[in-house]
């Protein structure tokens, strides 16, 4: 089932949550909906679900508006962060719930629930648990619980809010991988929520930047990386350093055609700690610093440096290999000072009509 949100608005209080909101999802797609708390995803999710009625706009499932059809009636599934699952039932009991509470009308008879919920409940491979109680399981297996439960009522639409939200850092990143495989198999046109860019990269077909109730930008995981359309979306995924063309930093604005001073002065160049190289002497367009701290994490190692200028601090991620080399060699040492030169900047130009576009520029010809 496709979704279109259209010209959504919606207002709590004097706090606008979705500002003239306009968003097409085909059918089959997973789309995360990326942003810090208070963006306005959730209430997104909500409009779409049903459980939030929008001031103005309008929601459409397959063309057809669903503005206004009720929760119940627009074949939903929705899954909570806290599960949300009934502790008095069993595990099959509450996968069960969704199909047992339909009209009688349109109720399976009992050996269909059986049968559908043994089928769910081997798909999210947790058939073995079906007379347990939610109490008795871990927080992903309960997690794999709700998503069976959502499945059971057999939705067009799959909606997450913070799935694995309330995990440890080794079972979400299990349950994101397992999500991932399950929506290749069973291709429901999924929107879920994070604010977690490593998991939105990770699951994601396609992401969608929220911040402040606007969209700033849509597009696979490589194209809101690669080629964000505002400082903001880059900034959100992924750590960068900002340097400012007044600091004469690596890759500053000096002059630029069509450009005044005053705008070469105040532009700002981003780089990304794993882009910079460290070097021993300096070089054209390199800065120096003195290494303040190291911390090895895994097969990275993070470096915090200090700019000599006092113009603040510049973050470098190096290999664990990469930093061996120069520590061991006695070039990098608590202190000491290196040189930084950015193998990749990037920036944004004002544009006509107002806004800025991304620009990415080659180091070596900046300064």
């Amino acid at each position: 089932m496709s979704i279109e949100v259209k010209n959504l608005v919606k207002r709590f209080g004097s706090v606008t949550v979705c500002d003239n909101l306009n968003l097409n999802i085909p059918s089959g797609e997973l789309v995360a909906l990326l942003g810090p708390s208070g963006s306005g995803k959730t209430s997104l999710l909500r409009i779409i679900a049903g459980l939030e009625t929008p001031d103005s706009g309008s929601v459409l499932f397959n063309g057809e508006d669903a503005t206004n059809v009720a929760v119940r009636d627009r074949q939903v599934g929705f899954v909570f962060q806290h599960y949300a699952l009934f502790g008095h039932m069993t595990i099959f009991e509450n996968v069960a719930f969704g199909l047992r509470v339909r009209p009688k009308d349109s109720r399976p008879s009992e050996s269909a629930i059986k049968a559908k919920v043994t089928e769910l409940l081997k798909l999210v491979q947790l058939d073995w648990i079906a007379d347990r109680y939610p109490h008795q399981l871990s927080g992903g297996q309960r997690q794999r619980i709700a998503l069976a439960r959502a499945l059971a009522v057999e939705p067009k639409v799959l909606l997450l809010d913070e799935p694995f939200g309330a995990l440890d850092a080794k079972v979400r990143k299990e349950l994101r991988r397992w999500l991932r495989r399950l929506h290749d198999e069973m291709h429901i046109t999924s929107v879920f929520v994070t604010h977690d860019q490593e998991e939105a990269m990770e699951v994601a077909d396609r992401i969608v930047v929220m911040n402040q109730g606007r969209i700033e930008q849509e597009g696979t995981p490589d194209q809101v990386y690669d080629h964000p359309a505002t400082p903001f979306v880059l900034q959100f995924l992924g750590d960068v350093n900002l340097f400012h063309g007044r600091d004469h930093a690596p890759g500053a604005v000096v002059s630029s055609p069509g450009v005044s001073a005053e705008a070469a002065a105040d532009a700002v160049s981003y780089v990304r700690p794993h882009e910079i190289q460290v070097l021993a002497h300096a070089d054209e367009g390199s800065l120096p610093v003195s290494l303040v701290h190291a911390l090895t994490v895994g097969p990275n190692t993070r470096l915090e440096f200090k700019r000599q200028d006092g113009q603040g601090e510049v973050d470098v991620e190096l290999t664990r290999a990469e930093y061996a080399a120069l520590r061991d060699s006695g070039i990098l040492q608590t202190g000491s000072v290196v040189h930084l030169k950015p193998r990749r900047i990037r920036r944004f130009r004002a544009v006509s009509g107002g806004g800025a576009e991304f620009v990415e520029t080659d180091p070596a010809s900046m300064i």
